[in-house]
């Protein structure tokens, strides 16, 4: 084995080690699956201002707790959820038109009772309300990662060479977004941000709303798939020789960061990773509306499921949502 194999083999296990870790120390500990009981993080976590194009600063969740004065009956109620939101100062309307910035709560789960909540209004702002902080939350994330990686890109474009400390975080940034080498040209194809807008009108899509089995038992928000003998829910209508499962998750959170990963991972999403880089090279905002057009193969349903995707952004103004930030400063977080 050559000192170049071999160094990248150790640096790979190393990366494995810190992924494994920095995953530990992002979710709940919980092995079924499935969430035990509703749980909130109120993330009081210092960070810098950031949207979709934007630059930020990484902010690492809390572990969840329950949010102080809040009993754990009153979370799995919707309209306490929305009572709360309100005396919070969270009203999507502000965040629409005046560009407030969104308070850092990041629910676990979705109101046990969303199914039977007869007012149509009410039970969508709940859902966006849920969803919006825990889609900008991952999309900051990414957005760390990527601001890092042009970064680097910069120094090398200067005859600099990487530390060693980068190229690790190469390797394991690489092998996250399954790619075979770590050019970074390569890596920022893949490590760019999914628009609010989409990610939001497609959890409704696939979770009817955040009311579907899968959505409820197992906080499957996008209906992802997983193997016969993965983490999952097995679908009541699978037909016939078919042994995949919904794939379920401990909360909300590691759903949207699967739902993202998959769509800048997965050979079935390239066409959307094309032109959201052609997006970027014009300088231009990444908009969920033209996004939407490159997902025909999510569903079975094809353009159908597009022309119903590109239909909840529209009637529910989501597009204004795509400049939505998290609040930056503790001082400013009304759930704190």
């Amino acid at each position: 084995m050559t000192t170049r194999k071999f160094d990248r083999l150790i640096l790979s296990v190393i990366g494995c080690a810190v992924i494994a870790t920095a995953m530990a120390s992002l979710v709940s500990p919980q092995s079924s699956g499935v969430t035990a009981s509703p749980r909130v993080s109120f993330d009081q976590t210092q960070a810098e201002p950031g949207h979709l194009n934007q630059p930020h600063a990484d902010a690492a969740p809390e572990d969840f707790e329950l949010a102080a004065g809040a009993g754990v009956s009153s979370l799995r109620e919707a309209r306490a959820l929305a009572e709360k939101f309100k005396k919070m100062g969270y009203h999507l309307e502000s965040v629409r038109e005046h560009g407030k910035p969104v308070p850092r709560v990041f629910l676990a789960e979705m109101p046990r009772d969303l199914h039977a909540v007869p007012e149509v209004s009410l039970k969508k702002t709940v859902f966006f309300q849920t969803m919006l902080p825990l889609i900008l939350q991952e999309n900051e994330r990414i957005l760390a990662d990527r601001h890092r990686l042009i970064r680097i890109k910069a120094e090398m474009a200067l005859g600099a060479k990487p530390s060693a400390r980068d190229r690790l975080w190469l390797m394991v940034l690489a092998e996250r977004y399954k790619l075979d080498n770590d050019n970074p040209d390569a890596l920022l194809k893949r490590v760019d941000v999914i628009p609010p807008s989409l990610a939001m009108a497609q959890a409704a899509e696939e979770s009817g709303w955040g009311t579907s089995r899968f959505a409820q038992t197992g906080n499957a928000i996008y209906g992802q798939w997983t193997t016969a003998d993965g983490n999952g829910l097995v679908p009541k209508e699978r037909p016939d020789g078919m042994d995949h499962k919904v794939r379920a998750f401990d909360n909300l959170a590691q759903s949207v960061s699967a739902y993202m990963r998959n769509l800048n991972t997965h050979r079935a999403y390239r066409a959307l990773r094309r032109e959201r880089a052609k997006l970027r090279a014009a300088g231009a905002a990444l908009d969920g509306q033209k996004l939407a057009g490159s997902l025909t193969g999510y569903s079975e349903r094809g353009h159908e499921y597009v022309d119903s995707v590109r239909t909840i952004i529209n009637v529910n103004g989501l597009r204004a949502l795509d400049d939505a930030r998290l609040v930056a400063d503790a001082a400013d977080d009304q759930s704190a």
